[in-house]
């Protein structure tokens, strides 16, 4: 972050204090920062939008405008200062716990993107160190308030206030060129010049190669973001149509399977990609691979409405996800069959990572590794595989056409993922009445997965966590998974 040369805001201040409050757990003493910060925020974007006022009504300048009208006005590092507290606190009010701090981010949201197109979205040009450092930081905020109002879409539904078509700047430069300490670094880190916007997204749809258009890790992180945004859209379009059939037509689809792929491609052969969370250029490569799952997720089953997230209520949330229609299954030899399976083995994947860590470990854990988007994610995957597990046991004891391989396999993967935890299937090992798993039809085979894959993300989501709305999703799995077992 750049720092003007009147130091930095104190309600940017009062923000980052609130935030770091809420990972204290301490989450009262968070709550008064946050009303202090926004306060002030508001205010002083109140008096600047007031100083424009007055000096547009003066008849002084052309076209009415005084002749001082630009040196009046606040400076606009000083606001996207404001910005960037706002963007924290709405952070900090979308994941808390009760509905009125929720309506608080909602609110948030438009202040936020009038403040971002006040300043443009698209590039201008820098012709020194100290220049390019401002203008990357006020670049970096503005694409952060994008991928933000892509999380409002993807957890609430709704659509997002800033689109893809609105970004004409260059995307993110690297980590290092960003943290030069001297005009010699950054002019050997600075190269090559990041593609913009419009220009890397183009290539995600292109039939072409692509040779990692994002480069940076947040310039990758905001690509991700741009195909999950045209993937909703894509999705909206699809519910509307007259046939009231909700599933992406070969049309719709086959594009969007494209980029995604092509994203993944082009992440893998990024510099600056890593799995690790504790990165030395961040976290940022890691919670891309959680939204590269929603993405394959999204493709494959229209999770977005009717979760009920928005209530923070876990019954009305368990109800919702237990309402979710059914999956369609593609058990023919049909181009969109590998889809769905692509999208089962990442959600059966994202299970296999903390069970294999350890699920009570990385329950308490997680939340100085993980972001919220991860755990955002996991609830889809946790519903994709559910709802496919549940198509699986509506299928009977003697399906027909018989399972494929490449569905034995998925089912086989998440038993040996539960074989690792206490909500495993009954073996030869067991006690009592309960017979081979193997003997188990399928109908009950896949009942019991399903139930042991909520039990377990649920486990997860109940440990000590920063967001409430973590623990929110916790329970209301564990609630779902008791619907099941009625």
């Amino acid at each position: 972050m750049y720092i003007g040369h009147g130091g930095i805001a104190v309600e940017l201040v009062l923000a980052m204090a609130a935030v770091g409050a809420q990972y204290c757990f301490e989450a009262e003493q968070g709550l008064r920062l946050f009303r202090a910060a926004r306060a002030i925020a508001t205010e002083r974007i109140r008096r600047r939008d007031s100083r424009i006022a007055r000096d547009q009504d003066s008849p002084n300048g052309p076209l009415g405008l005084a002749t001082g009208a630009t040196t009046t006005s606040a400076p606009m590092d000083d606001l996207m200062q404001s910005g960037q507290a706002l963007l924290l606190l709405m952070a900090m009010a979308t994941w808390a716990k009760h509905k009125e701090i929720l309506r608080e981010a909602l609110a948030i949201q438009s202040i936020l993107a009038s403040i971002v197109r006040d300043d443009g979205l698209r590039d201008s040009s820098e012709i020194s160190w100290e220049s390019w450092a401002r203008k990357e930081s006020t670049l970096r905020t503005k694409y952060t308030v994008f991928c933000f109002f892509n999380l409002h879409c993807i957890v609430y539904d709704i659509p997002p206030l800033i689109l893809n078509s609105e970004l004409h700047m260059r995307l993110p430069c690297s980590t290092a060129a960003f943290k030069a300490s001297s005009a010699a670094q950054w002019r050997a880190a600075a190269q090559p010049r990041p593609l913009p916007f419009q220009d890397a997204v183009r290539r995600l749809f292109s039939s072409d190669p692509v040779r990692s258009p994002g480069r940076s890790a947040l310039g990758n992180y905001v690509l991700i973001h741009a195909i999950v945004q045209h993937i909703f859209f894509v999705r909206q379009s699809a519910r509307c149509r007259f046939d009231a059939a909700s599933e992406l037509t070969a049309d719709e689809g086959s594009p969007l399977d494209l980029a995604v792929r092509n994203w993944q491609v082009a992440w893998k052969n990024s510099p600056e990609s890593s799995v690790d969370p504790l990165d030395p250029n961040g976290p940022v490569a890691f919670n891309s691979t959680a939204l590269l799952r929603l993405a394959y997720i999204r493709l494959n089953m229209d999770s977005g409405p009717g979760r009920a997230l928005g209530t923070r209520d876990p019954f009305q949330i368990a109800h919702a996800l237990r309402n979710t229609p059914p999956l369609t299954l593609r058990r023919t030899n049909t181009p969109t069959a590998p889809k769905l399976m692509r999208a089962l083995l990442h959600a059966a994947h994202a299970l296999s990572i903390p069970v294999k860590i350890g699920i009570r470990l990385v329950a308490k854990t997680q939340t100085f590794t993980w972001s919220i988007q991860h755990s955002l994610c996991s609830l889809e995957c946790a519903l994709l595989l559910g709802k496919w597990l549940e198509a699986m046991a509506a299928l009977g004891a003697n399906p027909y056409p018989p399972l494929t391989d490449s569905e034995e396999r998925i089912l086989s993967l998440v038993r040996t993922v539960l074989d690792e935890t206490e909500y495993r299937l009954p073996s030869d090992d067991n006690d009592g009445d309960d017979h081979n798993c193997t003997d188990m039809a399928l109908p009950e085979r896949a009942k019991r997965l399903n139930a042991g894959v909520l039990r377990v993300w649920a486990t997860i989501f109940k440990g000590s966590q920063t967001w409430d709305i973590v623990e929110v999703i916790g329970n209301a799995l564990a609630m779902y998974a008791d619907l099941l077992d009625k």
